[in-house]
Parts: C-alpha cells; sequence; structure tokens
C-alpha cells in the first residue's frame, strides 16, 4: 500500500492582479464541477459503471466537441468554459464524478435501512462545494528543483496565462518519493500549493510485530486506544472510560473551595497549597496501565476482543 505525504508552501502573492486571477480560476473551476455534477448525475447508469479514466471519456463526449465530433448534447459547456485547459477540464470531471458516486453510495445505503436512526433524513447532492483544483504537472503548475518558484496557469482577462509565483515554506518529503500533481488551496487568507509525494513503504523485519497497542492518555477525559499495522491502518479502536470520575469530582470541589478561602482577601496561594494526601488522586496513566494489563491476558494476536471494555475493572 502506498503512503502519500505532502509539503504545504505558501504561495507570495505579491499583488491584487494575481489574488484576482487565482479567485477567478478557483471560482470558474468550482463552477465547472457543479455543472458536471449534473451531467454525471443525469447519466448515472452510463457512467456509473466507468472505472478510472473511462467516465472521463464517457463524459467529454457529451459536452467537448472535436474535429472527429463536432456536435455533442451539451453545447453550452464549450461556450461557457472557452478555451478552458483540458487537463484542468479532466481533473473537474474526476473530481465531480467521485462526489456523485458517494452520494449515490450514501443514499444506496439510506434505502437499505443503514441509518444513524429510524427517521435519518437522506442524504442530499450538494452541488456547491468547496473543491480545489489538482493542477497537473508541467501541464497546470511548473515547480523549480528547490521549490522555491512556481509558474500556475490562471484564467486572466478572459484567457488562461501563466503566472509566476514565490513560494514560501520548507519542504520535507520533495525528491524522497514519486511526484504526485500540485493541489490548489485557499483557506479563506492564503493561497496555498500542496507538493504531495507516494512512497512505499518498507517492507517489515522477520519477527517484528504485525500490529501494535497504542494508548492516547486523555488529561481530562477518557484515553482512547487503537489497534494499528506497519501501514498505518488503524484495525480496532475504543474508549477505555474511568471508574473513578466521581471521586477526582469530589476532590477538584474540595480544592477550589480551598482555594477560594485562601484568596478571597486577595492573597496568593501559599507554596505546596493541596499537597498533602488527602487532595491526591490517582494518576490517570497508572489507573489505564492497570486496566489495560488486566484485560490484556495471556499473549495472543491484538485485536478489538483482547482489550479491556468500558466495563473493566476498578483502578483500586
Amino acid at each position: 500500500m502506498a503512503i502519500i505525504r505532502s509539503d504545504t508552501l505558501t504561495l507570495q502573492v505579491a499583488s491584487a492582479e494575481q489574488q484576482a486571477a487565482l479567485a477567478d480560476t478557483l471560482a470558474l473551476y468550482r463552477r465547472l464541477v457543479r455543472d458536471l455534477m449534473t451531467v454525471a448525475y443525469t447519466h448515472w447508469p452510463a457512467v456509473g459503471v466507468c472505472d478510472g479514466n473511462e467516465a472521463v471519456k464517457v463524459l467529454e463526449g457529451l459536452i467537448h466537441p472535436t474535429r472527429k465530433r463536432p456536435s455533442v448534447r451539451y453545447a453550452y459547456f464549450s461556450r461557457r468554459y472557452y478555451k478552458f485547459p483540458s487537463y484542468l477540464r479532466r481533473v473537474a470531471i474526476m473530481d465531480a464524478v467521485g462526489q456523485v458516486r458517494s452520494f449515490v453510495t450514501r443514499f444506496d445505503a439510506w434505502r437499505r435501512g443503514e441509518r444513524k436512526h429510524p427517521h435519518a433524513k437522506p442524504p442530499r447532492l450538494t452541488a456547491s462545494t468547496r473543491t480545489f483544483p489538482s493542477l497537473y504537472g508541467g501541464q497546470c503548475a511548473k515547480v523549480n528543483a528547490d521549490a522555491t518558484h512556481a509558474f500556475i496557469k490562471v484564467r486572466q482577462r478572459n484567457d488562461w496565462l501563466w503566472m509566476g509565483f514565490r513560494l514560501k515554506g520548507q519542504c520535507r518529503f520533495r525528491g524522497k518519493g514519486q511526484a504526485k500533481s500540485p493541489l490548489l488551496t485557499f483557506n479563506g487568507r492564503q493561497w496555498k500549493l500542496s507538493l504531495p509525494e507516494q512512497f512505499d513503504p518498507p517492507k517489515p523485519a522477520k519477527g517484528a510485530p504485525d500490529r501494535v497497542l497504542a494508548v492516547d492518555v486523555g488529561i481530562n477525559t477518557a484515553a482512547t486506544w487503537a489497534v494499528v499495522d506497519a501501514q498505518g491502518t488503524v484495525h480496532a479502536r475504543g474508549f477505555l472510560s474511568r471508574t473513578d470520575k466521581d471521586r477526582e469530582h469530589r476532590l477538584m470541589q474540595r480544592i477550589r473551595r480551598q482555594a477560594r478561602r485562601q484568596t478571597r482577601h486577595g492573597s496568593r496561594l501559599p507554596l505546596g497549597f493541596c499537597g498533602n494526601r488527602s487532595f491526591q488522586g490517582v494518576p490517570i496513566s497508572a489507573c489505564l496501565i492497570r486496566r489495560v494489563v488486566a484485560g490484556s491476558g495471556p499473549p495472543r494476536p491484538s485485536t478489538a476482543g483482547d482489550l479491556p471494555t468500558a466495563r473493566g475493572r476498578s483502578c483500586g
């Protein structure tokens, strides 16, 4: 299983003209995705059975005229999105098909009765989504070797032009794996360019454990546990609740009352305040370690059934 890691760099937008060009490009891309979603859903019996890039050929045959195919069913796209880059159009098609496929899957599950509660409303197909374009390397975006400058094809004055930007940030993964297409994002304040890299995880050595049990100890809440393999896949997860919550609550109330008495005249808390054993509870780390060890039993493969449940023994 391949692993994707990304470096996110900030685009140094130097002028209002660059800001307007990026905003216009993103708005037009989202509008195209919205229109393509309606076409994809209308022709879903023919589009839904396609795998991978086969859906691109089906939708392009409906919206994109060529010399061999001068007339298409939806001529609106060639007029509304004139000179739209072909690679960016194919990204928009895959984006639209993916969103429609997600809706159809969730709607079919709802029709089968797989719902959170009996009165759950059916999912809706939301056409106006906050999606971002993936820029094909060399066709829609060019980044130099040290990732300090980038050229992005943007829409400016009703035309598509190359525009240069300076990049700010440090790269941790660039050049260490297989480069993928950059992603242009906007968080409301800054424009960023995400540079993903694909890695093949190393094969585990002989005798190495295939799965491990990880416990995240919370400070004020219960801890969580998860069974994770070497590729990062989570096979099981759950919560470890504490059985001494009432005792901890009473101790905190006593400490608050004592603190109010000490500071009601403007004085500070003395050194060693509430330091005696009557104000000390059981550490959560020790409590949870006892729960895990008590519920593990003899060594055997790590599964959800091997772990203590929320009704485990007290931490006494």
